[in-house]
């Protein structure tokens, strides 16, 4: 399996490192990310970490990100990176527009897995 380089939350939660930055990611994050075991990750899996991150993360259930929701998982300016519109929240829609725009740029054979 190849390494995959991704710009993204990754959070305790999934089992990984608390980062925001770009990062190689192992064959251990991939297999915990590949929840059909076929060696690759597709966009539906992708998408469903997606998911379960952001509803971990949001703690109040307000359906957006606060600063302090996410002291414990990201690091840097990836705050500020996720919340586009800058109103010092991060929605739902700007968190997933960031992850999918992050497993695009992973895609680097465009088949639509990551591998």
């Amino acid at each position: 399996m190849k390494l995959t380089y991704l710009i993204l939350p990754v959070f305790v939660a999934a089992g990984f490192p608390a980062i925001a930055e770009q990062i190689p990611l192992n064959q251990g994050h991939l297999e915990a990310l590949d929840k059909n075991g076929d060696g690759a990750v597709s966009k539906a899996e992708y998408d469903s970490f997606a998911d379960f991150a952001f509803e971990e993360m949001d703690r109040n259930k307000d359906s957006v990100l606060s600063p302090d929701e996410v002291d414990d998982h990201l690091i840097g300016d990836a705050f500020d990176m996720l919340d586009n519109d800058a109103d010092g929240s991060v929605s739902e829609d700007e968190f997933l527009l960031q992850m999918n725009e992050d497993f695009a740029t992973s895609d680097q054979d465009g088949d639509g897995v990551l591998n």
